[in-house]
């Protein structure tokens, strides 16, 4: 059977106004999930790369780190649709002012505890847009984002092999509703799987003969113990 490995990328830079960069944190997860992978014996025969450099980055540090980067130079496949939803876009249809990082952290600021404010902005946000009320106002609404990353899994399953591994460097929000759907979580529930998911962590799906099965979701153990302090979610 194959199987297909959802890698979400690492720490990205959250609050800047380019968040689509990997931290130093960030950096340092990719690379040891490469390690971790390698003297696990983990192996892929092939590898998809969101088009997002937070998603390239990861790649690149997590398969230099397996010391296949080189090998599987020539199997490494770019596809958009493992892209993530544009959160900048769906905050700002609630609010206007949250169109930038700056105006959510002019917001936050307002509160006693951010991280509570955040997460409050982000729930009202992805609800409103997961009603799909108001589709016709975002760039892309919920059903389209849900077509996106559905023709992403299906392209990804039709690239694989009796028994290959393939590899996706993608972002919380696909794995996430790949997982909801597999699991049959309802909809309104797919915000608090999303942010549970750990950066590089790995939700695996077995491809067998009567269909899609969801393995392991949001596994992370290279990260706990002695290096717990690379676990984050951002």
């Amino acid at each position: 059977m194959a199987s297909i490995y959802l890698i979400r990328h690492g720490q990205a830079s959250f609050g800047q106004d380019d968040y689509d960069c990997l931290s130093t944190i960030g950096t340092e997860q990719a690379s040891h999930l490469g390690a971790d992978l390698l003297r696990r014996g983990i192996q892929f025969d092939k590898v998809i790369v969101g088009g997002m450099l937070r998603h390239q980055q990861t790649a690149e540090g997590c398969l230099k780190a397996m010391q296949i980067g080189e090998a599987l130079g020539n199997e490494m496949t770019i596809n958009a649709d493992w892209n993530e939803y544009d959160h900048q876009d769906i905050l700002s249809k609630l609010n206007p002012d949250y169109a930038s990082a700056n105006g959510v952290k002019q917001h936050l600021m307002q509160h006693k505890n951010p991280n509570i404010a955040l997460q409050n902005l982000l729930n009202s946000a992805f609800s409103r847009w997961i009603k799909n009320d108001h589709a016709e106002q975002y760039n892309e609404s919920w059903t389209v984002y849900q077509a996106r990353v559905q023709r992403a899994l299906q392209t990804t399953v039709e690239q694989a092999g009796d028994g290959k591994n393939i590899a996706v460097f993608s972002s919380g929000g696909p794995i996430a509703l790949l997982s909801q759907m597999l699991l049959q979580i309802p909809a309104g529930k797919l915000m608090d799987l999303n942010w549970t998911l750990v950066n590089c962590g790995i939700s695996k799906i077995i491809l067998g003969c009567k269909g899609h099965i969801l393995s392991t979701l949001n596994e992370h153990c290279a990260f706990e113990g002695h290096h717990s302090r690379l676990i984050t979610y951002k």
